[in-house]
């Protein structure tokens, strides 16, 4: 086709070429006369020259042109008729109108006997046969065209073997399906969605897929190897004659990974039977950031408006017999607002929809029949192909009449943009003061407020041509200072203001006779005082006077103290006083100073509540260690050998402490991990018997040895069953953690590991080996063990022993004089037994009646303080940090204790919650809302 266009002569010397056959020839000057093949303009000027050749010659070949124009793609042209006479008839005009432009037609293919027979042999498609029983397949414009059973169908083929699956042969067997209409999208997009999951997963191009996605895609790849088992029918029954017959009905819909639309084509045939028949779809996958629903469906529509569009130019359908369906009400609600109404993503797509597709034109569809719901999620080529919803559309679709009924849309404020509406108000003077004075509880600072109102004087007072844009001027805010003063003291100090007014004595009972206020030339209460000789500023002489129940007077006290940068109360107070007079100041200054954040940063106290009852474990009687607590102390430097040149390492102490009789075991480990804890765990254990509960903070060695110690229990219980699983259940040990930064829920274990660093800095002066620091701190924990529970009394010379944790270990301090020996008395065992269990009952009355008795009393913490409320706005102390850098904290869950008082509170900070107790929160003077 190029060959036969010639260009002009203008331009044929930009088609110069320079050429020999071999090297031993002169290199020769060639034109090239025509249109060239692989030039950017060869393309339109093919298609430009078949426009120009159409309009010269249309009149003498009127069918033809038509078709010229319509029906070409390049070199190629698809058409038809209803009747094999009228197909021969367009056949010899086009060949006609061609030949006048020295075009010939050649490759002619139909489903018609007839009219192949009508065309030369040599001008037929060399698949084309006449015998149409014979599989003559031909391409049409890359679409495999069955002559035979006039049918569309696929010639799609993937290698056999695949040795590795990667994100490049993934893409590489994607790309062989060319499916430009659409018709087996649903499964089309079932890959685009396994691609989009590759990228997620970030697969480089040529490492292999993980097990799990290769398997999901070897289904799919082996499913698309029967595309070839799909066809489509190519005559849609539709007729030039029945042209106002034919209907196109689209559809749309979306998922949370992909939206679609699909075709359909309509036709009523002369015999009043009805078909159906898709016609084309069209799908997108959903982007990676995740997008609401009702914006895919909304892309959906959009995809759908431009596919209708499409076909009706090409179909040449007018746009009544056109419609849209959508199962989406919230979409329908968009379309039938204006779009000035929506947001910008929304309102830009409303805009693109309506000018495709009318808003009469869309109708609402129940999600059941609507097909397109089947190419937003997808369907395998098997069970594609049995499909009728998707090859058919619905089944209401093919009855005689359809119900195009919209549904009561609701209006909705989805996507809605923000409406500021403006009201003009007018009032009367003494209206607008009164509401000045109200609308001044609205700011927040004296700045704001006099930076408003001036520009508010400067719109009412703007002329044209006057510049409002000028910076603004300190007498501009002395003078609208002057205004919110004059207003607020006119409502406090009427009676008094009218009196100066008429040169009359305000009243006796006045408060502010002790004052002896006057009016200056700006009608402002002054203080009229003693001070009129003082070498003052007259603002000083004479401060203005204000009330303390106005709501100018906070702003004023406000913007004190930030010009006194946070100062306290005198400072303050001396500052205010050099201009004005306000009653009873010092309450209003303390209140703002409690009120203000930044000094109670600064000045931040933890709150306190009343000390908690002792848990039971405290205060009942049992076996040593049954109810442990656990701490660690340290490090200590410990050598690795005796002799010159040793070389040092850290160890650290493990401290059990019974929380019933306070005595303390004591456990050398090499580091703090939780393996090491573990390994001294089961040596106390060992040596003291089981221990039932343990309490301990949140160390993360307590935390991993607690993890490892219930797995532990589990797998031992696994193997045991019935009575035994159940005993073994009982005999573990169950762990419970106080809160994070909070020792005072510790204070046992504290203690404890005070008094054994009392006599650790006492007696370590060198450093020990790991054996000697072992033997010392077994002779700490003798001394500790031996400390009597209640103080000794020196003036009760008839006190017996005292009583220590040692009693209830072997019976005896263990560091006390040893007493005589009983080895040659002979008792009989029964009474020996007896007296054994006497001293050990001893024991415990006078546990009970010396030192449990005196628990009774609170040391500190005596009363019970206002709780925390959810809600609440407060700063999370930190040891480490000052206190302007403590984090902010919103108190959003309260943990009550047994006694129904709750001291530990859950706060979330950022993004993580966090427990705290109440002696790390600080409240702040805020209103918080929950």
């Amino acid at each position: 086709m190029y060959r036969m266009i010639l260009v002009t002569k203008d331009d044929r010397d930009y088609q110069r070429i320079l050429w020999r056959s071999d090297t031993s020839q002169e290199v020769k000057d060639y034109r090239l006369l025509t249109v060239t093949f692989g030039t950017t303009s060869a393309p339109y000027l093919a298609v430009r020259t078949l426009t120009q050749l159409a309009f010269d010659e249309g009149d003498k070949y009127p069918e033809a042109a038509q078709i010229l124009r319509e029906d070409f793609y390049v070199d190629d042209v698809l058409s038809g008729g209803d009747t094999v006479e009228e197909v021969i008839k367009i056949s010899q005009q086009l060949k006609s109108l061609l030949k006048s432009g020295c075009f010939e037609l050649k490759k002619w293919s139909s489903n018609s006997v007839e009219f192949m027979k009508s065309i030369e042999p040599n001008e037929r498609s060399s698949k084309a046969h006449i015998d149409l029983k014979m599989d003559g397949k031909i391409k049409a414009l890359g679409i495999l065209w069955n002559l035979a059973t006039d049918e569309f169908c696929y010639n799609f083929h993937l290698p056999e073997n695949l040795s590795i699956v990667t994100k490049r042969t993934v893409l590489s067997d994607l790309q062989k399906i060319y499916d430009p209409l659409g018709w087996i999208a649903p499964s089309v997009i079932m890959a685009k969605m396994f691609v989009q999951k590759l990228w997620l997963e970030g697969v480089a191009w040529d490492d292999k897929i993980s097990s799990i996605l290769e398997t999901e895609w070897l289904t799919l790849r082996a499913d698309f190897q029967r595309i070839n088992e799909v066809s489509i029918p190519r005559w849609l029954h539709t007729m030039k004659c029945n042209k106002q017959q034919i209907q196109i009905h689209g559809f749309c819909d979306a998922s949370s990974r992909a939206y679609g639309a699909a075709v359909y084509c309509r036709v009523v045939k002369l015999d009043g039977t009805i078909k159906t028949a898709l016609l084309a779809a069209r799908t997108r996958v959903a982007p990676l950031k995740t997008v609401t629903l009702p914006r895919l469906e909304l892309c959906g529509a959009v995809l759908l408006s431009k596919l209708l569009k499409q076909i009706g130019l090409a179909m040449r359908i007018p746009s009544a017999q056109i419609y849209a369906w959508t199962d989406s009400s919230i979409v329908l609600s968009w379309l039938s607002g204006a779009p000035n109404r929506w947001k910008q993503f929304v309102a830009n797509r409303v805009i693109e929809i309506t000018d495709n597709v009318n808003n009469s034109q869309w109708h609402h569809v129940l999600s059941l029949d609507n097909p397109a719901d089947i190419v937003s999620r997808g369907m395998l080529v098997t069970e594609l192909r049995q499909c009728k919803l998707w090859w058919e559309g619905p089944k209401w679709l093919s009855r005689d009449k359809i119900r195009f009924e919209r549904p009561n849309i609701v209006p909705i404020n989805l996507e809605a943009k923000e409406t500021i509406l403006v009201n003009l108000k007018i009032e009367t003077k003494e209206q607008n003061e009164l509401t000045l004075t109200k609308k001044i509880t609205n700011f927040n600072t004296l700045n704001e407020l006099l930076t408003t109102i001036t520009l508010c004087k400067r719109f009412l007072n703007y002329k044209k041509h006057s510049d409002i844009s000028i910076p603004i001027t300190t007498n501009e805010l002395e003078d609208a200072l002057i205004l919110c003063i004059k207003i607020v003291q006119r409502e406090d100090y009427e009676e008094e203001i009218e009196s100066l007014r008429k040169n009359k004595q305000i009243k006796g009972n006045s408060k502010l006779k002790s004052l002896n206020p006057f009016l200056d030339e700006n009608n402002i209460l002054r203080v009229g005082g003693r001070l009129r000789l003082a070498d003052l500023a007259e603002c000083s002489k004479h401060p203005i006077i204000l009330s303390n129940k106005n709501s100018l007077t906070p702003l004023i006290i406000g913007d004190a103290h930030k010009r006194t940068l946070h100062g306290g109360v005198q400072l303050m107070l001396s500052y205010i006083r050099s201009k004005y007079w306000i009653v009873r100041a010092k309450g209003l200054v303390k209140k703002h100073i409690h009120k203000c954040l930044v000094c109670a940063r600064q000045s931040a106290t933890t709150r306190t509540q009343i000390m908690g009852d002792l848990p039971q474990v405290r205060v009942t009687p049992s076996r040593a260690f049954l109810y442990s607590g656990v701490d660690f102390a340290g490090p200590l430097q410990v050598l690795t050998s005796k002799g010159r040149g040793a070389k040092t390492h850290k160890a650290y102490i493990s401290i059990f402490i019974c929380m019933v009789t306070k005595a303390i075991h004591l456990e050398l480990v090499g580091d703090m991990t939780s393996e090491a804890f573990i390994g001294a765990f089961r040596r106390f254990v060992a040596r003291r018997g089981k221990c039932i509960h343990l309490y301990s903070d949140q160390g993360r060695n307590f935390v991993g040895a607690n993890k490892e110690l219930t797995q532990a229990w589990k797998e031992a219980c696994a193997e045991f069953t019935g009575h035994v699983a159940a005993r073994l259940v009982s005999e573990g040990t169950q762990w419970h953690f106080i809160p994070a930064y909070s020792p005072n829920f510790g204070g046992l274990w504290e203690a404890g590991v005070k008094s054994i660093k009392h006599h650790l800095k006492r007696i370590l002066s060198t450093n020990l080996t790991f054996e000697e620091m072992t033997t010392l701190l077994c002779q700490i924990e003798a001394c500790l063990n031996s400390r009597p529970l209640c103080p000794v009394d020196e003036s009760d010379t008839d006190q017996i022993e005292p009583l220590t944790p040692g009693h209830f270990l072997i019976g005896e301090a263990p560091i006390t004089i040893p007493s005589p020996s009983l080895k040659e008395v002979k008792v009989h065992y029964l009474t020996r037994w007896q007296h054994t269990q006497k001293l050990l009952h001893d024991f415990w009355s006078r546990w009970q009646a010396e030192y449990l008795s005196r628990l009774q009393q609170r040391p500190k913490w005596l009363k019970q303080r206002k709780e925390l409320e959810r809600g609440d706005i407060v700063l999370i102390k930190s040891d480490n940090l000052p206190p302007g850098k403590w984090a902010l904290g919103r108190v959003t869950d309260k943990h009550p204790g047994p006694d129904g008082v709750t001291r530990v509170y859950s706060v979330k900070s950022g993004d993580s919650v966090v427990k705290r107790t109440v002696t790390k929160l600080c409240l702040l003077p805020i209103d918080s809302q929950p």
